[in-house]
Formats: C-alpha cells, structure tokens, sequence
C-alpha cells in the first residue's frame, strides 16, 4: 500500500530479518508475549506459536482483543502455554476457553492497561506486532491498531514484526522506526477482516432502535460507537444529520459509514478535531483501503483517545453502547448472568467523558427479548453489573426511548418497563413493586382479557406554530404522570375551571395514573411537549373517554392549552387531530361541557367541520356533534 523498496531496507537491515521458525530461539521459557490487537494480530506469527512441535514452557499470552481462531491456550496442559485475556470481546473460542479455565481473563479498562504498561507493572518480554512497510524515512505504520501497540511496542524488551504491505499506511500517532523494530519478518499476507453479519431480524430490530435513536442525536454531534451488532449498524439512520464528527476508541469501519464520511454527513467542521479521530479499527479488505493515506482519519493512541479530560472536549459527544442486560434501575450488564462475556475497554472512561461534554450523554442499545424471544432483557436486577446506573442517560430498545438521567427509581423502573417486550411487561411491574421501586396500586395500561397494551406510536408527531416553535405531541405514557402533574400545578385556577369545571386544587397520583394508563382505543390523552429530553414539558393536552354505557358510541372530549400558548393555534390543531383519531377508532362523536366564558374553545367548537349542537345551561353549554354530520 505504499513505496517499499525492500531489497534497500533488508540490506540495511539484514542481521534483523527473521523467519517465523526462529521464535523458539528467541522466546525463552517463562516469557510474557503480547500479540497485536484484532485485525493487526500478525498472524504469519502467532500461528508458529501454536505448532505442538513447540514447548512454550509457562509462556504466557497477553491479548487484548482476539479475533482469530488461533488457539492461545492447551486443553491437555493448561497451565504450561496460559492465555491471558483483556477483554472477552471477540470469539466464542476464548470465552469458552477462560469458562473452562484454560485461559484467563482480567477484567480492566483500557487505560487501567496503559497505567500497568508504563509504570512497568505489566512487564512485556516480546511483543509479537504488525506494521506496514517503511516510507522513504524508514518509519513503519501500526496502520488500523494504534490503541495499546505503539505503547507495548516502546516498553517491550523484544519487538518483533510482521511487515506487510498489506497494512495501511495511517496518520496520527502511528509510526515507528525500522531502528526500533528488534526482529521483522517481510510477508505479503492478508490482514484478518470482520463484519457483522445481519439476518432479517437483526434487521427489524436495528431499524426501530435507530430511528428512536435519530431523535437523540443532534446535528454537530460527535459520536462514539462501542462494538456491537446494534451500534455499528446506525449509520443509515443518521443520513439527514448535519456535520456530525466522531471521536471514538473504535471503529467498525463499513460501506454505510464510509457513505457518510463521503457525503460529508460525518464532516467534524464543527468540533475540536477537524478530523475523525480513533485508536483501532475493524473492517475489511475494501474497508483497509480507504484509511490508506486518508488524512481524515486520524489514529490516536490509547493513553490520548481515554484521557477523560480529551473526551469531555468534544461538543455533543453522544456514547452509544450495546449492552445485554438492563436492570429496572438502570445498571448495564455486559456478561451473561452465570458467565463472562464482554469486555470493558474504554467504555467507563468514554462515559465520564460523555457526561463532562457540552451537550454529551451516554445511550444504550438492547433489544427488548434475547434471540429467541424466551427472556427479556430488561431485568429486575443484574447479577454482573459493568456500567452503573448513574451513568446511564438513555436506553433504546425496539419499543421505545427511557430518559433515565436525573431520574428517580420509581420513574426509571416505569419507564424501562414501557420498553420492554410487552409479554414480560405484567410481571417487571409485580417485581418492581415487590423491590418497592412502585407503589402498590401502581398500573399499566391493560387490555379487558389483562394483557399488556402496546403504546401507539402511530399516534406521534411534529406541530410546526406560527411562532417556528416546535411542539411534539404524543400519546400519554404511564411515566408521563409526574410532568403530567407538574402540568396541572402551573395552570392558573380559572384554567382549572376551565378544564374540570370546579376549582380542582389538587391532582394527587390517584387521580393522575388513570389518567396516564389507558386503554389508547376507548380512552386516548394526547400530550404536547416542547424542550430536548433532557427538559422536556407539556404545554397542552387533550383527552377523549368514551362514554362507558356504550349506547351511544360518543366520547366525551376535552382539550386544555397552557396559558403562555393561548392564540398560537394548538386548540384548533388537537380538536382536528382527535377527531381524526376518534374516526379511525370508529367513534360516532365527540360531546362536553364548557363555560360559557371559555371563548377560545367555543370558538373552536363552531370552527369544526362539524355540525357542533349547542345546549346552553347558563354559566355552560353542553355541546356534541357526529363525524357523520359534517358542514
């Protein structure tokens, strides 16, 4: 991928160049040997290390994420040839091996490693490395791994490497000089690849997260994407964002996000870095070709990519994380209940990063079941907890978005519970209560024959007002019931007249969950919301409830519009809108009360397309009208 002359630089460096065979001169029993990370593992080496025709005697193997099918480990002699894992990410193989015990795993951040690295707690006696060919300087590219490479490369008391033209030529802290490089090999070989191989499902679930996820990413935002199917599969759902940039541990490099690099979707003019900054990236072949020499993209290492305080500089910076597991109060879990799984990496220092950033939150990814549909993943409480649920701003899954930070538990655990699949929605509520996360008369919005309703999403949507305000309106949520009080308690006392006829002075959670657990059919609340997630209000509400003898198929409704919104047209706007939805829910009409000196809704009323009946009672008309009757 670059100029190589190589009959110059073996005759320079000629007593350096090695075969893969001289390993057993050079590796001595009792060594620590420290393999390159992912797709940089050199493997024309380390395959030599798992010949049987070798005795490695309590050699050991440092790996930070392994994703080759070499066997690291003996399942005869465990203890004479020991893997030692940093993280689980990777294969199935390693995860087996470190649950059967034949490999270790230490659970460790990321920059915990580079602390141990050159405070020389973690002593490394050969590093075992893969670089790209020298430039006309003689300095060779770590090429798509910087992260702990050129670090374990400065303090090993051996670098041995595979160059390989292959491996492309990168900037940023990516070089090292041929003078600093004890022992080479020189073979053309293919670098591993990895992608995420997605079947229809995986697709159905991706599609309904992301989109959920777009609301949360700002234009100017600058991500950092964890491994994970869900994570790396978002590009296609951010094409309408402007100038986002990325800065981020790694990257799972693809068609879809290369699209957007390309049509400057991701074009980091608006943060710190004008660049895409990264310190190790997956992908394949295809991929590699694209960071050959692109100055826009730039591979940091570890040590910088994790210093919190570089994190917390960039604008917006949005952490979004796959995870397993999510408990009712928020806890992350990365590892099956009774086994290790994921790793840790720089997930801990990202967040701290994420939460000290202008704008920046930490999301998390999780289908609502496991593959099969058998458990949820939404939890009562996680048995291994990897991130805690302080940290946590948001979690995504196919069903919905839980705004958790500033949250209190009662509030958190309802929310999760709304995302989680409905057929294990029943029974989180029992285990939320009997955890007292509830109250004990807490509800959910259910079915005659006691099933869980599903939230209507169909029912959500933008109002553009006159004013080039934004409101978004959407069907009430059983954890809507705290702003929907703080509602009732900023509206004036003629207001509350207005709206319930009497002098209402109080809307005390009695009264307020019945009226954010309905049925979304015989009853439906709509609410209008402005401000981000983070301070979200209701500015306006309407209702209908349909009247319960069922004689005459009517709905009683009602609509009620926050003082400082008055003459801005949102009235109007939710009269015609659940007229529209009482039709498709095959009401017959609409009737109600008003005062008389309620002059905006009465002119509403005789706005409708509609022939609205009036019955006046003095201080307040009754009024109703069919959709069937129209002007």
């Amino acid at each position: 991928m670059s100029d190589f002359d190589l009959s110059f630089w073996l005759e320079k460096y000629k007593e350096k160049e090695i075969q893969p065979s001289d390993l057993a001169n050079i590796i001595s029993p009792g060594s620590r040997i420290f393999i390159g990370t992912a797709c940089s593992e050199p493997l024309f080496l380390t395959s030599e290390l798992v010949h049987d025709k070798y005795r490695w005697t309590d050699c050991e193997i440092i790996h930070l994420l392994t994703l080759s099918d070499q066997k690291f480990f003996s399942d005869k002699f465990p203890t004479r040839f020991r893997h030692n894992t940093l993280s689980m990410l990777g294969t199935d193989n390693i995860r087996d091996a470190v649950e059967k015990g034949q490999s270790d795993f230490i659970p460790i951040k990321t920059s915990e490693i580079v602390k141990l690295l050159k405070s020389r707690s973690l002593i490394i006696d050969i590093c075992l490395l893969q670089v790209s060919p020298p430039d006309q300087y003689g300095y060779c590219s770590f090429g798509i791994n910087v992260d702990i490479n050129r670090l374990v490369a400065q303090v090993s008391k051996k670098v041995i490497v595979q160059i390989n033209p292959q491996m492309p030529f990168t900037y940023g802290d990516s070089s090292i000089n041929l003078e600093d490089i004890d022992f080479f090999v020189f073979k053309d070989y293919p670098l591993l690849e990895f992608k995420y191989d997605l079947n229809s499902k995986d697709r159905e679930i991706i599609e309904k997260i992301s989109n959920y996820l777009s609301r949360l990413i700002e234009n100017e935002s600058t991500l950092n994407i964890g491994l994970g199917k869900l994570p790396n599969s978002i590009w296609p759902f951010l094409k309408n964002k402007k100038d986002l940039a990325i800065f981020s541990e790694m990257l799972v490099l693809n068609p879809d996000l290369i699209s957007l690099i390309k049509n400057k979707t991701i074009s980091c003019k608006k943060n710190l870095h004008q660049h895409i900054m990264t310190s190790f990236l997956l992908g394949t072949k295809e991929n590699y070709q694209f960071v050959n020499r692109n100055p826009f993209i730039k591979f940091k290492t570890s040590e910088y990519m994790l210093d919190i305080e570089n994190i917390a500089k960039n604008r917006k910076l949005c952490s979004i994380y796959g995870t397993l597991f999510v408990d009712l109060s928020g806890q992350i879990s990365n590892h099956l209940p009774n086994k290790f799984y994921g790793g840790i990496g720089g997930e801990h220092d990202f967040v701290q990063g994420s939460s000290r950033s202008p704008g920046g939150k930490t999301i998390i990814l999780v289908p609502s079941t496991t593959k099969d549909g058998s458990q949820s993943r939404i939890v009562p409480i996680v048995k291994r907890c990897s991130l805690p649920a302080y940290d946590v701003h948001y979690v995504v899954s196919e069903w919905g978005i839980a705004h958790l930070a500033g949250k209190n538990v009662r509030n958190r655990a309802l929310q999760l519970i709304g995302i989680s699949h409905p057929k294990f929605r029943k029974d989180l509520l029992e285990q939320a209560k009997k955890l007292h996360y509830l109250y004990e008369d807490q509800l959910l919005p259910l079915t005659k024959d006691g099933a869980v309703i599903v939230y209507p999403e169909q029912y959500e949507w933008d109002f553009i007002i006159n004013t080039k305000k934004k409101v978004h309106f959407r069907p009430v949520k059983p954890a809507d019931e705290r702003i929907l009080q703080r509602f009732f308690y900023t509206m004036d006392e003629q207001s509350r007249i207005f709206r319930f006829l009497t002098p209402k002075a109080a809307f005390p959670h009695e009264d307020a969950q019945f009226e954010v657990n309905i049925d979304y059919n015989n009853t439906m609340v709509i609410i209008g919301l402005v401000g981000d997630e983070e301070s979200k209000e209701i500015v306006a509400s309407g209702s209908y409830y349909k009247d319960p003898s069922g004689s005459t198929n009517m709905a009683e409704i009602a609509v009620w519009i926050s003082k400082e919104w008055h003459k801005l047209g949102l009235g109007y706007h939710m009269f015609s809108r659940l007229c529209e939805i009482g039709q498709e829910k095959g009401l017959n009409g609409f009737f109600g009360e008003v005062f008389a000196q309620n002059i905006g809704i009465l002119k509403i009323l005789k706005n409708l397309p509609f022939k609205v009946i009036f019955d006046d009672y003095g201080e307040t008309f009754e009024f109703s009208f069919r959709f069937k009757n129209r002007i």
